[in-house]
């Protein structure tokens, strides 16, 4: 499992989410909305606007999955 994160500097959500998978040693890729992706990119990967970041995708298996914010990736990561 691989936790991909699109976020942007200033974020508190995104360096919790970050440091969540820092702490849990869950590999990640951090990707900044603004330099590394547009967010008209975001929202299309994401499939719907984008309201708030970060944005959070689990590559398994299965292939690349969103889960939503960092709320969503701590319930996930719980379960």
């Amino acid at each position: 499992m691989e936790i991909i994160i699109y976020g942007k500097d200033g974020c508190v959500n995104c360096d919790k989410t970050r440091m969540l998978c820092q702490i849990q040693s869950i590999p990640f890729q951090y990707h900044t909305v603004g330099a590394d992706i547009s967010i008209d990119a975001l929202q299309t990967k994401v499939g719907q606007p984008v309201r708030s970041l970060p944005q959070i995708f689990i590559q398994k298996a299965a292939g690349l999955i969103h889960i939503g914010g960092y709320d969503e990736l701590r319930q996930q990561l719980s379960e």
